[in-house]
């Protein structure tokens, strides 16, 4: 790494790489509880240069106005402790008469608020594009990635679900190639596209861990995770990542800025036991309907990350 967390560098931060229904929101919602940590909902910041083009990505090329909530509850929370109707209306007020910010000076910005403790965000669609992932590591070049992975099958079929409630509330399925594809391609494009960024880092500065190993053994795979950021894995930090829903984001929102995370994460944020019966691959149904030359693809990229 080329800077460590203890280091107070207030453009570093911590971003989770992973496709949709992923199990980001409670893993973001786990880390970011940790008292060296700050979790925040999907700030969805890499996407453009400038506030005015996150606003335009976001609202009028893709229809979206949902993806503004999650920064509109960061500001709200940290400018007026409280996310009420009127302080959304407030954070909206402020982000107009900044509309040519950079991103990278929303970052700074949240980061300054929130010192010492470290930014950590886990906006899916940053893991669309390569570009994205770029813009994100310009803005932090010594930040942390956190590549979270799911089993193909399973998450094949929430991302399906995901993308049919969306369509069904009359949402734009958007401009990103990736959404002109299957759930099981969306999977495939988006991991792999995250492995082509995180090849390209030093060596320390990105880990890949599987969503369903590390919510099956939480105490060994959060001490893991604290001793590459740096960061204390005593019992008393511990004991606090166990409790997501103690986060002021881990609930649904005002009514003009509900969401910025997984809605069943904010309809029931806290821990439950989890344990996975993993599917074998090359006998699902989801596999065995994929298209010929998509088959191989998803397989082999499975087998590298560890699934069966």
């Amino acid at each position: 790494m080329t800077n460590s967390m203890n280091s107070g560098t207030k453009s570093n931060g911590v971003i989770m790489l992973s496709p949709p229904r992923s199990f980001s929101s409670v893993v973001c919602g786990i880390l970011g509880r940790h008292p060296q940590l700050y979790g925040v909902p999907e700030l969805n910041l890499f996407v453009a240069d400038t506030i005015e083009g996150w606003y335009i990505t976001h609202v009028q090329h893709r229809n979206r106005p949902q993806s503004t909530h999650g920064l509109l509850r960061v500001l709200a929370q940290l400018h007026e402790e409280r996310q009420t109707e009127q302080s959304i209306d407030n954070a909206w007020e402020w982000l107009a008469q900044r509309r040519d910010w950079t991103t990278k000076q929303m970052w700074d910005y949240l980061s300054e608020l929130v010192y010492p403790r470290i930014l950590i965000d886990k906006s899916p669609v940053t893991s669309q594009r390569l570009g994205y992932m770029d813009k994100a590591l310009e803005i932090l070049p010594g930040g942390y990635f956190i590549h979270l992975t799911r089993h193909p099958m399973p998450a094949t079929k929430s991302i399906q679900v995901f993308r049919d409630r969306v369509q069904q509330q009359g949402a734009s399925r958007g401009q990103d190639k990736t959404e002109e594809h299957s759930s099981l391609e969306v999977w495939h494009h988006s991991h792999e596209t995250i492995m082509n960024f995180t090849s390209q880092l030093p060596e320390g500065q990105s880990l890949r861990i599987q969503g369903e190993k590390l919510l099956e053994e939480l105490d060994k795979y959060l001490i893991q995770l604290a001793e590459w950021l740096g960061i204390r894995a005593d019992e008393e930090a511990l004991e606090a990542m166990k409790h997501p829903e103690y986060s002021p984001y881990a609930c649904i929102g005002p009514l003009n800025a509900r969401y910025g995370n997984d809605l069943k994460f904010l309809m029931s944020p806290e821990l439950r036991a989890a344990k996975f019966n993993l599917p074998a691959i090359d006998t699902h149904p989801y596999y065995l309907e994929a298209k010929k030359e998509v088959k191989p693809r998803v397989l082999g990229l499975a087998h590298q990350m560890g699934y069966r």
